[in-house]
Parts: structure tokens; sequence; C-alpha cells
């Protein structure tokens, strides 16, 4: 009987060149694989608005939309903890989705923007969340910067200790968006890196060069936001195809997705699975 080695245990399959083997590495490198995959890739779902806008179109009811989206092909929720703690019996399968917990809130206000954790590293771990989202706003002042750079460091610290991977969102919440937006994007995705982000989660800045540098930059895999629904012009598939062509390694859009009417929303989540992973289409 001839048998395959599974495309994952072939000897130039290494997460992200992690070579150590010390425990923390070990659970940061498991997770890693249950969000990307085989092929390296990741269609994410996030549905964690609420932390910090309230109650949004389309998410009044989040559990009923993760229910809804289970039943696609999706690797992985981006969820709040509640909702991470009252879904939990469906995920108790060895085929379910990872979950990624965003584990932090932010207000601007008029002068300095305020940033709180909306929950623990420890029960992120009790949780068994394959990562922690933590938002970086990067159109801010130096001072506020500073505080975020410290803030984030200290998630990045202390989330070794439970082996959990950290996405890290540089982004720029002015509205309408400022002509330096991507610029400062840019800025805050090396930032993000040089603190030890293990993931990045950025808006696509709409050129493909430009986004392809950035990837080939900065050493860790980066995943496109999508924004909001409105105001969007570029069609969904069409910017997921360019960005994945550009080098991004996964797509984690919610409202340009569930802001639609849901037979619509489920038959484009299913195009944008086929987008984003080609050979499982």
């Amino acid at each position: 009987m001839t048998i395959t080695p599974r495309p994952w245990l072939t000897n130039d399959h290494e997460i992200y060149g992690a070579a150590d083997t010390t425990a923390a590495s070990s659970g940061k490198n498991y997770r890693l694989g249950r969000i990307f995959g085989e092929d390296g890739r990741s269609l994410v779902l996030p549905a964690d608005h609420g932390t910090m806008l309230g109650r949004v179109k389309g998410l009044e009811d989040p559990i009923e939309l993760v229910r809804r989206f289970l039943a696609l092909p999706c690797d992985g929720f981006l969820l709040s903890p509640g909702i991470i703690q009252r879904t939990a019996p469906w995920f108790a399968r060895r085929e379910a989705p990872a979950r990624l917990l965003t584990i932090d809130s932010y207000w601007r206000g008029p002068d300095v923007g305020l940033s709180v954790l909306s929950t623990s590293l420890a029960r992120a771990s009790y949780l068994g969340v394959d990562a922690v989202k933590v938002l970086m706003p990067w159109d801010v002042p130096a001072s506020e910067r500073a505080h975020r750079a410290s803030f984030i460091g200290q998630i990045i610290t202390e989330a070794e200790e439970f082996g959990l991977p950290v996405m890290v969102e540089p982004i720029v919440l002015s509205s309408p968006r400022p002509a330096d937006a991507v610029a400062i994007e840019g800025d805050g995705c090396r930032m993000a890196a040089e603190l030890g982000a293990d993931i990045i989660k950025v808006a696509y800045p709409g050129d493909a060069d430009l986004f392809g540098q950035w990837c080939d930059e900065l050493g860790v895999p980066v995943v496109i936001l999508g924004g909001p629904a409105e105001g969007a012009t570029q069609p969904l598939n069409e910017l997921v195809s360019e960005a994945m062509a550009a080098g991004a390694k996964g797509v984690t859009i919610g409202r340009r997705l569930w802001q639609r009417p849901i037979e619509e929303a489920t038959e484009l989540f299913a195009e944008l699975f086929d987008i984003v992973h080609p050979t499982k289409g």
C-alpha cells in the first residue's frame, strides 16, 4: 500500500518560520494551523462589532448569525467573549471552524481615545480560542500612539504565556478617511509587526503593488478587512480576488456580508470561500 504524506506534514510546511519547540510556541503553531489550514489561507467571518459599536444593523442577533453561517464553509469566526461562551457547544466538534476573540474595546473622545480590555487572556485561554484580536487606531496623537503601542505590546507579551496568537488591526478611524489614510495604516502595519503581531488585519489599500510590498515586508500573515457596507464601490469578490493575488493570506469581512439580505450574503460568502481556497471550490 502506498501512503501519501498529508501536505501539512512535508518538510517545507513550517508554520510561518517558527522553529522553537517550547510549549507556548507549540500551542501557537497549533492554533495558527487551525486558523489558516493546509493552504495557509483563511476566510473568517467577524461578528464582534457590538463590542465597540453597540447594536449594529444586520447584527441585532449575533447568536443567530453564527448559527446561520456555521452551515457554510468557513475557516473561523471573530467574536466577543460573551458570544464565544454562549455558542461554545456548537464548536465542540473536530471539524469546527476556529474562533478568534476580540479582547479589547475602544471609544474615541473629542481629544483622546480610550482603550480597555474587555476580558483577560486567561479567560481567552479558558474559552479555548485560537487567537485574540486587538484594535490599533493609528490616526491619533503621538501620546495616544505611544500608549496604544505599549498596550498592544503588553498583550502580545502576556499572550505568549498561553500560546495564543495575536491579531493586530492597524486602522484609521476618522470619517471621512483622510488623504493619507493608506500611508498611516501602512505605518501601523509596520509598528504591529515590530511589536510582535502574529497576524495583521488591515484595509486593502486599493493598490496591488503596494499591498504586495506590505505582505512581503511584514513577515507575518496579512489578512484584509472589509469595512462598512455603505460607501463601498469595488465589488467585494473583485476586491478579495485582487488582494489574494497580491499576497493576502486571508479575509475577515463582516458588514459587507451580513448587512445584505441573508440569502444574498450566504451566496456571496460561498463565492468568497472559493476565491480564498480555489483548490477547495
